[in-house]
């Protein structure tokens, strides 16, 4: 305890579940709220700052999260901010993200889901401002990676 009100504080619901963790910092009470949906994936979190003598909220800020029909994370938004989404394929293998509808990084991948083109910045995809190309060898060792516009280029040796 710090002047007799907790230090910490962790609060667990019926499934074990944490809803809030909370601790003073410089005479505030500062807590993170947790929710959950049915499966017990996170859905959303509130961060608060409180006067601990009035309960007046100073400061707020919450994030959603959302997942694909897999169960895979795919969708993270915070307060007043564009979505942030990752694109996936298949069994959950990235294939890019986008901040709201821009693309900010893209994935090229071979057959065996090794990457392959790493595409990003002003847009990505084919206004991509840099491409990352990777090669492989024939026993999956990296071989060599480029990256244009940046003097980038390495090769590697098995």
């Amino acid at each position: 305890t710090v002047n007799g009100d907790p230090a910490e504080q962790w609060q667990y619901d019926e499934h074990g579940w944490l809803t809030t963790l909370s601790h003073t910092s410089e005479g505030h009470r500062v807590s993170v709220h947790y929710g959950y949906d049915d499966k017990g994936r996170l859905t959303g979190e509130r961060q608060t700052v409180e006067n601990p003598e009035t309960g007046e909220l100073l400061w707020h800020h919450e994030t959603g999260h959302a997942y694909n029909e897999q169960g895979l994370a795919n969708r993270v938004t915070p307060d007043s901010l564009p979505p942030v989404e990752w694109l996936t394929y298949g069994s959950g293998y990235l294939a890019g993200m986008k901040l709201g509808g821009t693309p900010l990084l893209e994935f090229t991948r071979d057959r065996l889901h090794r990457e392959t083109v790493r595409s990003f910045g002003s847009m990505a995809g084919s206004n991509a401002a840099y491409k990352l190309t990777s090669t492989y060898t024939p026993a999956g060792q990296l071989q060599s990676q480029h990256l244009n516009s940046l003097v980038y280029d390495r090769d590697y040796g098995w």
